[in-house]
């Protein structure tokens, strides 16, 4: 088997995110070379790449030949064989050799018996999956919590929570049959990882500005536990958490009061309160009228901050305390308006930003 250096190389890279750091099954660490393609698995999840250079078999182990190919040349062609359970790597000016399991050691790719399928928008599904996926739990208590649940239908949706807070988003995703699974969270940033590393080319278009503006399409088939989707030279399957998740779009509240600020000035001031909250279980108040918010944290060991910035609040006063940590996460990179809406201080506080996910968070009790 031949291939350039360089080849092989960005095959690795692509494959980075299934290897196994940790496993209780040591074939794994290596990649699958067979058929005119690359596999990698983590029994979870498993990505295959078209190579068509991959004639005949072998598995190469992934850790040792990446750190090898950093310091051979891009343009140099490689020959890789095996012989008598070891892998004999060699170039121009050099080579090298590896002990290597048999690669009909190595596991099947998972079976996607195909339940629905279709073709979407890449764009929108990666987009609106990375957007929430931060509010999945990490801890395993609730497995339904540890992942995206996707709604997929007519009017496809996503939505993640842990159980303190969770991000809704509609998107312009239709599909043709109704579906609702839950993706790990794990897989999602594979998923966001491998849309950025493998390119995926548009339909052809009259025009150039249609050939940019072009969606560039993922094909989705959901199978019995587990889901495939295919995009550019890459498929990626990935099991399913098993169980139905909360009906997300219920928990949404609809407020009775509501009020605006800027993001940046909330965040400026939230920073400011961010030490002292930090020692007082992380309560940040936030009090606001008709024109301004004033924002507070306290703590008797270490003293009080205060800080006020203006507001519009047209459905008149209201109050809330928040965890500093939810506050400073979800304010992050924004730089327009905020919407906050509650319906007393003990309701869960709505958050909408632009076309960003609505976010739900809990309050903390505190005495006012």
């Amino acid at each position: 088997m031949q291939m350039r250096v360089d080849k092989l190389r960005e095959t690795l890279k692509v494959l980075q995110p299934v290897i196994p750091k940790k496993t209780t099954l040591p074939v794994t660490r290596n990649i699958l070379l067979r058929d005119g393609k690359a596999v990698a698995t983590d029994l979870e999840a498993t990505v295959i790449l078209e190579l068509p250079e991959a004639k005949g078999e072998c598995l190469v182990p992934y850790h040792q030949v990446s750190e090898l190919l950093k310091y051979v040349p891009g343009n140099e062609q490689l020959t890789l064989e095996t012989k008598n359970g070891s892998l004999r790597l060699s170039w121009k000016n050099g080579q090298a050799a590896y002990d290597v399991a048999k690669p009909e050691d190595y596991p099947a790719v998972p079976e996607v018996k195909v339940k629905a399928e279709s073709e979407v928008d890449g764009g929108v599904l990666v987009k609106g999956l990375t957007d929430v996926v931060g509010f999945c739990a990490t801890e395993e208590s609730r497995p339904v919590l540890t992942g995206v649940a996707l709604y997929l239908g007519e009017n496809t949706a996503v939505a993640a929570g842990d159980g303190f807070r969770m991000g809704y988003q509609l998107l312009p995703l239709p599909f043709p049959s109704e579906n609702t699974v839950i993706v790990p969270a794990s897989a999602v940033y594979i998923l966001d990882y491998l849309w950025g590393k493998v390119p995926v080319t548009a339909q052809l278009a009259a025009s150039l500005v249609q050939q940019v503006t072009a969606k560039r399409k993922i094909g989705l088939a959901l199978g019995e536990g587990n889901m495939a989707l295919r995009f550019g030279r890459a498929t990626f399957i990935t099991r399913l958490i098993d169980g139905n998740p909360p009906t997300f779009k219920d928990l949404i509240p609809t407020p009775r009061l509501k009020v605006q600020v800027l993001a940046p000035e909330l965040e400026q001031a939230v920073r400011r309160l961010e030490k002292i909250a930090n020692e007082a279980s992380g309560i940040v108040r936030l009090k606001w009228t008709e024109k301004e918010m004033t924002l507070s944290a306290q703590s008797a060991e270490v003293g009080e901050v205060e800080a006020t910035i203006p507001a519009n609040a047209e459905d008149g006063p209201g109050r809330i305390a928040v965890n500093v940590h939810y506050l400073v996460e979800y304010l992050r990179g924004k730089e327009n308006l905020v919407t906050m809406g509650i319906t007393s201080d003990s309701s869960p506080v709505l958050f909408k930003y632009g076309t960003s996910p609505i976010v739900v968070v809990m309050p903390m009790m505190v005495q006012w």
